[in-house]
């Protein structure tokens, strides 16, 4: 997972948290016999739309929640039905990450089959990139 703020600077930077893994696949294949991303039904179920669809991702996401504490920089996110409990943990948000969540009070989620966040791009291009406006608190 990486944290970082839509832009380094300004009033309207976002934060951002995208979720990898090298752990892509979770033992379920379609007809065709193509590995399933393990994240592919969560994603779905959870209100996840495609990163290009700005519309359907740049409102709080219904059903979602998540908390940054400061003090010991954990995240916990939260969403409806196999997205409950979706994130619990360390973030190695750094004071630029903290300070958007600070002002914007919502983080965006970004999630793809891909192990580093260079690679979302191609996600991107493929259509198998995902994002989520997520209110946040930040104690």
């Amino acid at each position: 997972m990486y944290a970082w703020p839509s832009t380094a600077d300004g009033p309207d930077a976002l934060p951002m948290v995208h979720f990898t893994t090298d752990q892509q696949a979770g033992g379920e294949v379609t007809p065709d016999g193509v590995p399933v991303w393990m994240f592919d039904t969560a994603i779905r179920d959870g209100g996840w739309a495609l990163f290009t669809d700005f519309e359907a991702w740049s409102a709080p996401a219904a059903g979602w929640q998540a908390f940054y504490r400061r003090e010991d920089d954990v995240l916990a996110v939260t969403g409806p039905g196999s997205c409950e409990g979706w994130y619990e943990g360390g973030l190695g948000a750094g004071a630029e990450w903290v300070g958007a969540a600070t002002a914007q009070q919502s983080v965006v989620l970004l999630a793809a089959p891909v192990q580093h966040p260079s690679l979302y791009a191609y996600a991107v291009e493929a259509g198998a990139a995902f994002a989520l406006l997520v209110p946040l608190v930040v104690i």
